[in-house]
């Protein structure tokens, strides 16, 4: 089920750039697609910080205990990745605007 919704993610994010990059494409379209490139970039950030920064305990439901206090990890060696993947999505959302604007002074 994931893996769907994954799926259907990256089919709107194909398609958007597709949007910047076309040569039909309006400038106002272009722009409104960088708009949403950058919401949706904006929101996987936003996602990765929730699930890297999380240090609980994943819980096991086959042995529930009623107020068993959640257990927490000992160390959090996500830091690194979190900062790598802000700053490839960063960089990947530069690049592809510096690119439609190349594209869009070029042709028009």
């Amino acid at each position: 089920m994931i893996f769907f919704g994954v799926l259907i993610g990256i089919i709107i994010i194909g398609a958007t750039i597709y949007l910047a990059f076309d040569k039909k494409s309006s400038f106002h379209l272009k722009l409104a697609a960088l708009g949403a490139l950058a919401v949706m970039f904006l929101t996987v950030i936003i996602c990765l910080v929730i699930v890297l920064s999380d240090n609980r305990v994943p819980i096991d439901e086959s042995v529930l205990i009623v107020g068993a206090p959640i257990e927490v990890k000992e160390t959090n060696d996500n830091l690194l990745t979190l900062i790598f993947s802000i700053f490839f999505l960063l960089a990947l959302f530069v690049m592809i605007t510096v690119l439609v604007f190349r594209e869009h002074k070029k042709n028009k």
